[in-house]
């Protein structure tokens, strides 16, 4: 639309300068024509409208550049991992210069040697300088706990050296898992990990920073969440959440972050201020792992992403049978299309074989601070273009796909009493 623009404004200057030279040849007032070019330019300029603001608070929903398929920039880089099972989870490893990163080690106590096999690909001198919890739920914690059997603990944070652990501040968890997660959290710092919740971070408390500088030109937001100082009925809503910047780049995860979580952070970062305005994000790490119940309208307008990623294994009924509400959602998918159609997901649960497959794999978000790029371990397939997404499916009277919730019963042409139905819809297509 700017460059549009300018080219009306150029077309009309030219035309106006053509006409300026026949004036002068009848020896008009120059001066005075030179004023009237100016003031129509001034009009053309109101009536078209100034140039479109980036996407922040009160911005427009302009088009942002679409990123870069299939290259993998070394400067800063952000890898959301499959997680070697069938089931949703999250874990993300994130690499800045020589800082390395991991924020959730989902979804099993095995995930963890699936998530160290990645990470020392990149992270080979055994240090993880900031490791995020974002919240106590299994398909986030188990990794760092692992499996204690025999000889060797396999969790993360038996495996790593790790300099900074930070945390959610609050739980209603009374599980086994986590109490081995505080187990885990008390090694690590018995060998020298500092250990923060995110009511640390946000108040600048107990040496913590809401703000870290992680190289010269990238940096770590802890954001806010009323849920660091409230108790909520959902653990979902205790989800540490996090912006990364790589100069004028931005990066965000909000964990399992729901719909009060999202309004309040969206209330709070209403842009009255600088420190209150969030700004246009190249990434935003699907909420809940693309629930109908995250990623709302409130926030989505604010960040107005550019790509989408999605920690999930789609399709799957491992939290329910209605396929509306499996992973990624319909809804969704419907709020997230408004900005961007750049979204992937990471696994696919194949309904034949009852196991997880690659959908995209490991997805590669990354930055050379001017550019952003795209790649992926099995394909960079768009979701909207997926097989998974364009299927058809089968479901009951009640939208069910199978006979209930964590079953593999799934309905099929031959089934009684069922109905065919496009597994998901991109809207305006």
């Amino acid at each position: 639309m700017k460059r549009t623009k300018k080219k009306i404004l150029k077309c009309m200057a030219g035309l106006l300068v053509g006409v300026l030279s026949v004036f002068t040849l009848v020896s008009c007032d120059i001066n005075s024509i030179l004023g009237q070019v100016s003031g129509v330019i001034d009009g053309l300029t109101e009536t078209l409208g100034a140039p479109e603001t980036s996407g922040t608070n009160g911005g427009t929903n302009q088009e942002h550049n679409t990123a870069i398929e299939g290259v993998t920039y070394d400067e800063f880089q952000m890898h959301f991992l499959e997680l070697g099972n069938k089931y949703s989870g999250d874990s993300t490893y994130i690499k800045a210069g020589d800082i390395d990163i991991l924020i959730d080690a989902g979804s099993r106590k095995s995930s963890a040697i699936t998530i160290k096999e990645y990470v020392d690909q990149y992270c080979t001198d055994g240090k993880l300088e900031y490791v995020i919890a974002t919240h106590a739920h299994q398909d986030h914690i188990a990794g760092f706990v692992g499996s204690n059997s025999g000889k060797i603990k396999t969790g993360i944070y038996y495996q790593y050296k790790i300099d900074t652990i930070i945390d959610f501040a609050l739980t209603n968890s009374t599980t086994q898992l986590y109490s081995d997660y505080l187990d885990a959290v008390d090694y690590a710092v018995s060998n020298g990990t500092k250990h923060y919740t995110a009511n640390d971070c946000w108040n600048n408390k107990n040496g913590a920073s809401r703000s870290i500088q992680l190289t010269e030109n990238c940096s770590l937001d802890i954001l806010y969440n009323k849920y660091y100082f409230e108790e909520s009925e959902d653990e979902n809503n205790y989800s540490v959440c996090a912006m990364f910047n790589y100069n004028d780049k931005h990066f965000m995860l909000t964990g399992d972050l729901e719909f009060e979580g999202e309004e309040a952070l969206s209330k709070y970062y209403d842009g009255s201020t600088k420190e209150k305005t969030l700004p246009h994000v190249e990434l935003f790490k699907a909420g809940h792992h693309g629930s109908k119940t995250s990623s709302n309208d409130c926030l989505l307008k604010l960040i107005t992403p550019s790509i989408c990623t999605i920690c999930c294994c789609a399709g799957g009924s491992e939290y329910t049978s209605n396929y509306n509400n499996v992973f990624p959602t319909q809804d969704f998918i419907n709020r997230v299309a408004k900005y961007t159609d750049q979204v992937y997901a990471t696994s696919v649960f194949n309904e034949k074989t009852l196991e997880f497959e690659s959908l995209n794999g490991n997805i590669i978000i990354s930055s050379n601070g001017n550019e952003v790029a795209v790649s992926a371990t099995n394909n960079i397939t768009k979701l909207k273009d997926t097989n998974w997404f364009n299927e058809i499916v089968y479901i009951d009277s009640d939208n069910n796909i199978c006979s209930g919730k964590g079953k593999e019963d799934f309905f099929n042409e031959n089934s009684a009493n069922v109905k065919a139905v496009p597994r998901r819809v991109w809207p305006n297509e």
